[in-house]
């Protein structure tokens, strides 16, 4: 019988990995409020031509990423690739209310992408993205705003300024972009021979796209390659140079890069990248820029717009967030009822210590977990092997017992408890122990917090 197993490229998310994951999206989420972004969500599944008419149907997500398929009713469908799209659609489909609402519209989203790419570290084909649109304002102010939080946010989940570096460049308005493109493909036909064969293919279809390329060969021939800087009208240049005295007031560390184009095909003016050589071959873990026009391709109103995305696996892999995650939990206890006659009552009183420290701010936080045992033995074993985060565990002793197990509180409920109107309440760390009476909520939980 074939062994079941996650679809390549995908992972199970245990409970370390889910805590990370729930604590990251929460303060993305804080802080994007802090900001005034307002919090939307969209379904995982959009109509296909959402992305077709969007990302370019030359484009390597496009040709070769996406996870496409017809339902029953044969519709294309599409498992979304990216954020930006299908929030523009979001303002589309949602005129009549936002209008209501002055520009610019300012939306966070937070959610599963999906792309059919090869796994390797930091790249998954489910993977998770956090994102930042401003959908509605021409000054460059909206961008700058834009990579100000992004490196703020960045920098509050423990990544230093010294651990990457944003890459920042200007793709100009359409017509500076035509007249290089034009350059740029007479130099790529006079060295067609030192291209690959999927540089080739962009040679026909986008030139751009060459100059994203990860060949060292074609790296080297990059730096002989015509510079778009140097095609840029007058106020594409204007709009570049505020954008880095913006940057340059307030502290944001910007590096240039002549070859930075994005892969996304709808990006234009001012684009940037976060990358850190942390991370493997996969080195950018947040990029954005600005899309005017997009909107309208889309079928909606001009509205020029500009937003990034934050690649959630990749940030976790240079962020601090799962130190901090550990020093904050909550402490772990567990109620054991011994013997089934118990359970009922102990249940009860568990309900009621759950109850109490939700309602009273003093406390701290608190997981109470519950089981029903037949033995004292059995509930004691349980408590002092669980171990939901995989750590190292201490035992010295010969039959191997833990010294220090992850769970510091066992409250037995017991008959004998029960027939006394008592807890048992045993710290499985300093091995002490003491009754309490059960309807003294506030003197157990203080035993337990001690």
């Amino acid at each position: 019988m074939k062994k079941l197993q996650p679809v390549r490229g995908t992972r199970d998310i245990l409970e370390e990995d889910s805590l990370e994951l729930t604590s990251i999206i929460l303060l993305w989420s804080n802080i994007a409020k802090l900001y005034g972004f307002n919090s939307v969500e969209t379904p995982i599944l959009e109509d296909s031509e959402v992305f077709k008419k969007t990302l370019g149907r030359t484009s390597d997500i496009i040709k070769k990423e996406t996870y496409t398929f017809k339902d029953r009713s044969n519709n294309e469908i599409t498992l979304r690739p990216e954020g930006t799209a299908p929030i523009l659609r979001l303002c589309i489909n949602n005129s009549s209310k936002l209008t209501q609402q002055p520009r610019p519209y300012k939306f966070s989203y937070a959610g599963p992408m999906f792309r059919y790419d090869r796994p390797q570290k930091g790249r998954y084909r489910q993977f998770y993205q956090f994102g930042a649109e401003t959908i509605g304002e021409k000054d460059i102010y909206a961008d700058i705003e834009l990579i100000n939080l992004a490196k703020n946010f960045v920098n509050i989940t423990g990544v230093t300024d010294k651990s990457f570096k944003i890459h920042v460049n200007s793709l100009g308005d359409e017509v500076s972009r035509k007249k290089y493109i034009l350059e740029l493909k007479n130099f790529f036909q006079d060295h067609k021979k030192n291209l690959t064969p999927e540089s080739l293919e962009r040679l026909k279809k986008n030139p751009l796209r060459i100059l994203d390329t990860k060949n060292e060969k074609e790296k080297k021939l990059l730096v002989k390659a015509p510079k778009l800087k140097n095609f840029l009208s007058s106020e594409s240049s204007d709009i570049f140079e505020e954008f880095k005295e913006g940057c340059k007031q307030l502290k944001i560390p910007i590096v240039l890069n002549d070859n930075l184009v994005r892969g996304l095909d709808y990006y234009n003016s001012i684009c940037y990248e976060f990358v850190s050589s942390n991370i493997g071959a996969q080195d950018s873990f947040l990029a954005g820029g600005r899309y005017d026009g997009l909107m309208k391709k889309m079928g909606g109103v001009d509205y020029p717009g500009c937003g990034f995305a934050i690649g959630v696996e990749r940030l976790l892999m240079i962020s601090t967030i799962n130190q901090e995650i550990h020093k904050k939990q909550p402490v772990p206890s567990v109620v054991i009822a011994v013997g089934k006659e118990s359970k009922f009552k102990a249940m009860e009183i568990t309900n009621k210590l759950r109850k109490f420290i939700n309602e009273t701010p003093k406390y701290d936080p608190l997981n109470i977990d519950f089981i029903c045992t037949k033995s004292l033995f059995d509930g004691i074993n349980y408590a002092i092997t669980k171990n939901p985060f995989n750590q190292e565990i201490i035992s010295n002793k010969s039959d191997g017992r833990v010294d220090k197990p992850y769970i510091k509180f066992a409250i037995i409920i017991g008959q004998e408890e029960i027939s006394k109107k008592e807890v048992t309440i045993q710290n499985l760390q300093k091995k002490t122990q003491k009754r309490v009476k059960s309807n003294n909520i506030a003197a157990i939980l203080n035993e337990i917090q001690e």
